[in-house]
């Protein structure tokens, strides 16, 4: 009797990490769908993940690297940061004057395109021109960078959580998976910092986020 008896293997911790994940995943999916989940991977992971990080970190070096000091240089990271202080003002921009027959993605398109012509431009000026009287071109050239930062980030903000109010239950999940990738972003953008500034200066930090833009293009 006893060897005829079968033994029902039980779940373990393993198991239910994989079910809860699978359980997590399907039901962003449902709620939200692959293409809108996409788009916040790159806005979240890429954007203001990898791309804000390794531009934060490059600022100062770079005005360094022009002999700015200290007290230009504050003024000049204030005019660079101006685009996440305008963020209400994108907003209410985006919805009472649509580009085109859309009310986010025109927005969307034209600061990508800015961020692109923020980011080739501190890469390609040339060396010897960078000195502390280019202080306010270089400041704009982030601030145009920042601009295409803060707008995707406002946008696709508004966008989930607009399609929380009409999935409630799917809230929770949707800020694990943005937080998520915010914080592995950063992390990764973090641990490559200090071998490339070291060796090769601020301008590959900077030529690294260019792919990033493309892709929100």
């Amino acid at each position: 009797m006893v060897g005829s008896m079968k033994v029902i293997p039980s779940s373990g911790p393993a198991d239910e990490l994989s079910g809860s994940r699978y359980t997590f995943v399907r039901k962003l999916r449902s709620c939200f769908g692959d293409r809108f989940l996409m788009y916040l991977v790159l806005t979240y992971f890429g954007l203001k993940g990898i791309v804000y990080s390794l531009l934060q970190t490059a600022m100062l070096p770079f005005f360094q690297h022009m002999g700015v000091t200290g007290t230009n240089f504050q003024l000049a990271s204030v005019v660079a940061m101006i685009p996440w202080s305008m963020k209400g003002m994108i907003g209410v921009l985006s919805d009472i004057l649509p580009i085109g027959r859309f009310h986010k993605r025109g927005y969307l398109l034209l600061s990508a395109v800015l961020g692109i012509f923020g980011l080739v431009g501190l890469t390609a000026i040339p060396t010897s021109s960078l000195n502390s009287s280019m202080i306010w071109t270089v400041a704009l050239l982030f601030g145009a960078t920042f601009t295409c930062l803060a707008t995707f980030d406002l946008l696709c903000e508004g966008k989930y959580s607009e399609i929380m109010r009409e999935e409630p239950s799917a809230g929770s999940e949707i800020l694990t998976l943005v937080w998520t990738c915010i914080q592995m972003g950063s992390m990764i953008a973090a641990v490559s910092v200090g071998f490339v500034i070291d060796s090769e200066g601020p301008r590959p930090l900077i030529a690294a986020c260019i792919p990033f833009a493309l892709l929100a293009a």
